[in-house]
Order: C-alpha cells, then sequence, then structure tokens
C-alpha cells in the first residue's frame, strides 16, 4: 500500500510520527496525523486552512488534550515522581546508576537510545495505533472510490475522518475535532471540493 503513497502522503506519516516523538507518546494516533495533514502541503492543508485549522492549532490541541489527567497524583515532573516512587520501595536510582557505570563505563546509561515513556525502540520508529492503522487502509478505499491510483494527503484525511465516524465517542471525534471547531461532514465536503478545484 505505500507504495501507492505521493511524497507529500509519505511526509504526512514523516510528520506525524515527529510530532508523537514531540508529545512523548509512545504511538501514532490520529491527532498527529491531522497534524501531519496540516503541516505537509497538498489537498488536505488547503482544505483545513480553508476552515481556519493550521498545524499550529493542531499542536495546541494536542498539548492541551495530552496533558497530565485529571486526578493524576504527582509534582508534574515525571522522572522526579518515579524517582520519589522507586526511592518509597526501596530502590535508589543513583546506586542502580553507580553499579551500571562501574560495569559498562561512565556514561553507559546515556549511550542506551530510549524512547520517552515507551519500550526501547531501536529503529526510532513508533507504531500506529489502531485507528491510525484503520485511517491509512480507509485512504486506500476513498482513493479506489474516487478512482485515484495513489494515495494523497486527500485520501489521508478522509480515511481519518471514516475512522472518527467509526468512533463517535473515541478522543479524536468527541475531543479533538470539536477542539478545533471542526465538523467531519464540512471537512469532508472542503476536501471534494477541493480536488474539484484541481480537476478544472
Amino acid at each position: 500500500m505505500f507504495e501507492r503513497f505521493t511524497d507529500k502522503a509519505r511526509k504526512v506519516v514523516s510528520l506525524a510520527m515527529a510530532n508523537a516523538k514531540e508529545h512523548g507518546d509512545d504511538q501514532i494516533r490520529l491527532a498527529h496525523m491531522l497534524y501531519g495533514l496540516a503541516a505537509a502541503d497538498g489537498v488536505a492543508a488547503r482544505a483545513l486552512t480553508a476552515l481556519g485549522v493550521d498545524a499550529a492549532a493542531i499542536e495546541r490541541e494536542i498539548g492541551r488534550t495530552s496533558g497530565t489527567r485529571p486526578g493524576a497524583i504527582g509534582s508534574g515532573d515525571e522522572a522526579t515522581d518515579d524517582a520519589e516512587a522507586l526511592a518509597a520501595i526501596g530502590i535508589d536510582l543513583d546506586e542502580i546508576r553507580r553499579r551500571i557505570e562501574e560495569g559498562f563505563g561512565p556514561g553507559a546509561l546515556g549511550r542506551v537510545p530510549l524512547t520517552p515513556r515507551g519500550p526501547l525502540n531501536w529503529t526510532g520508529r513508533l507504531p500506529l495505533n489502531d485507528q491510525a492503522k484503520l485511517a491509512l487502509a480507509l485512504s486506500l478505499k476513498q482513493a479506489r472510490a474516487l478512482h485515484h491510483n495513489y494515495i494523497g494527503t486527500e485520501h489521508l484525511l478522509l480515511g481519518v475522518l471514516r475512522v472518527a465516524e467509526r468512533y463517535p465517542r473515541g478522543d479524536f471525534a468527541a475531543v479533538t475535532l470539536p477542539g478545533l471547531g471542526l465538523d467531519p461532514d464540512t471537512l469532508r465536503r472542503r476536501v471534494l471540493d477541493e480536488l474539484r478545484q484541481l480537476q478544472n
């Protein structure tokens, strides 16, 4: 399927991955895909811009919705909270660090590529969550429905919107889209209008 992606569509996935990493997420979510769609050049970005939404607005919305959940315990500094929790059960991180450096040399922990809040990831790539995977699959269906032999940013956006329809109570459909003032039907019509303008 990826061989059908245009260069702009490939850039969307790359931007989505970078955005997920910036936010410390261990998976690429629909909100990251939407950010990539707005940040990359293409039909999707033009449709979003026409409705008053750009990459900066999506970035703010991701930051707003991915912050500390209500009722979370701690100071807000995850490293400090983790160290304090471990100390409470008798684990001394300084002693662990000393022993690792004793066995593997100074700065040994700094040489291990860890992804934030996630498992070891030696390739540096993040997986797509289930809804983002579904969006990619549905983008292929959208391309076929429009009789296109490629997958562009417009198809990716239409795929993302189809997932939002399937999961209306999910964070993306119930929180992110309304937070940006986006109505899926209006956005879908805008994408199709952009495509019609290209064909004329």
